[in-house]
């Protein structure tokens, strides 16, 4: 199975400097800003201009446990590793927006024995944050919706999405979520509410699909992204190699429904691309995908935009080859999706990949990510290898660096890294925006 393939999430390393990153190319076509690089586990993000220098850090008391993004208010708002709870790769615990001298503007923090927030968070217009948690559930709660005791003997860590609305200074309350629990089908158990047919409910996640019998974490959410106008929520599933478009309009009744909100449907899922075999039954050798990450819109005024990028870490058939694909997906103007019934979700193939010409050049098998630059380059992070790189539409690449080493020899791991340019509305105030403008 192509899982069983990608390997588990790099064990956590303690590490508090960069040791030997490098600048490997600056070429003239490569985007004019800063790239923020912040290696997992490390206390300190670093932001790099394009000569390769570090020109600012943060320093946080809590060890990063993945993202780490800058905000349009010049805030930089990260994931914490907080609490000894152990439930999976990428468990966090703690979100916190930290100010340009590291000071603590906000935090929240969710870890316990039953809940963990973990891998991303998105800032919302509305100043709220969407997140993922996991949440612990018993193998005899397993039973319930299908799957028998024996094959999930550790229970299973089901998948929620929650809106939070941040209190000044710290904590928050819940104002929206979407619960994956609501949304599971399964077709050896008739005798529960959430037998049917799998490839006739592809609205619904087949919560067998990925059992083993060893690991609790059935679903692994990785990303998650927000379409301020079409309303909905992206969630890319690495267990599952799919992404899953849900609708965010609905009221948190709505969203445990099929029905609902602008959609109709409820908290259904809208569309799903990466594996037919998650849904359909079909072949595993249909997969399109391989554990993926930062599966995202494109935001608008760049070239693409409204179009996904993903990060496919590895490429279905493929001896440790990643590759970022472009998609156009088959969107309306209402934001409906449309599909022909006998074939699987479109598209087809990406309207644009990179994949490097030498071998193993652009491998990570974890982690990982890509943006899309307004001079319509790619900022790809091979986040196992800690390569950032930037290429051009045709695949040239325009900028290198080497993020850093362990004392082993050993890269550090880089979950993404993100572009900002010279005249980041961050950077007002700084002296980052004073050296720069005129």
């Amino acid at each position: 199975m192509l899982l069983a393939r990608l390997g588990v999430f790099a064990a956590a390393f303690s590490l508090f400097s960069v040791w030997g990153q490098t600048l490997q190319l600056a070429d003239p076509r490569a985007a004019q800003g800063y790239r923020l690089i912040a290696p997992l586990t490390f206390n300190t993000a670093y932001l790099v201009d394009n000569a390769g220098n570090v020109v600012h850090t943060w320093t946080s008391e809590y060890p990063l446990a993945t993202v780490a993004k800058l905000l349009p208010n010049g805030n930089l708002l990260r994931t914490a590793g907080f609490g000894d709870s152990t439930y999976a790769g990428g468990q966090g615990g703690r979100i916190e927006e930290i100010a340009w001298d590291s000071s603590v503007v906000w935090s929240f923090e969710l870890s316990d024995d039953n809940y963990i927030l973990h891998h991303d968070a998105q800032k919302l217009p509305n100043g709220n944050y969407l997140l993922i948690l996991w949440e612990r559930k018993t193998p005899d709660q397993a039973a319930e919706i299908g799957v028998p005791v024996d094959r999930v003997p550790n229970g299973i860590l089901n998948e929620r999405i929650v809106e939070i609305q941040p209190h000044p200074g710290s904590g928050a309350d819940v104002v929206w979520q979407w619960n994956l629990w609501d949304h599971l089908i399964q077709n050896q158990d008739p005798a529960r509410t959430n037998y049917g047919d799998i490839a006739t409910n592809n609205h619904r996640v087949d919560v067998n699909f990925t059992v083993d019998g060893k690991n609790a974490d059935l679903f692994h959410f990785n990303a998650v992204d927000y379409n301020a106008e079409l309303d909905q929520i992206m969630i890319s599933v690495r267990n599952f190699s799919e992404f899953w478009i849900v609708d965010h309009s609905t009221t948190m009744y709505e969203a445990a429904t099929d029905s609902g909100g602008r959609s109709g449907k409820g908290g259904g899922i809208l569309y799903r691309w990466g594996n037919v075999a998650a849904w359909s039954g079909g072949p595993f050798e249909a997969e399109k995908l391989g554990g993926q990450h930062n599966a995202h819109w494109i935001e608008p005024g760049l070239p693409g935009a409204g179009h996904v990028l993903v990060f496919n870490n590895l490429v279905p058939d493929t001896a440790n080859i990643s590759a970022v694909y472009e998609l156009e997906l088959p969107v309306n103007a209402d934001g409906s999706y449309w599909r022909d019934p006998a074939k699987d979700f479109q598209p087809d193939e990406p309207v644009w990949k990179y994949v490097s010409p030498q071998p193993n050049e652009l491998f990570s098998s974890f982690i990982s990510g890509a943006q899309r630059l307004p001079n319509g380059n790619t900022l790809i992070c091979s986040g196992a290898q800690a390569k950032i790189i930037e290429v051009t539409e045709s695949g040239e690449v325009v900028w290198s660096y080497q993020a850093g080493y362990q004392p082993d020899g050993r890269p550090v791991n880089v979950f993404r890294s993100y572009w900002y340019p010279t005249d980041y509305e961050g950077f007002l105030g700084t002296e980052i925006f004073q050296s720069t403008s005129h």
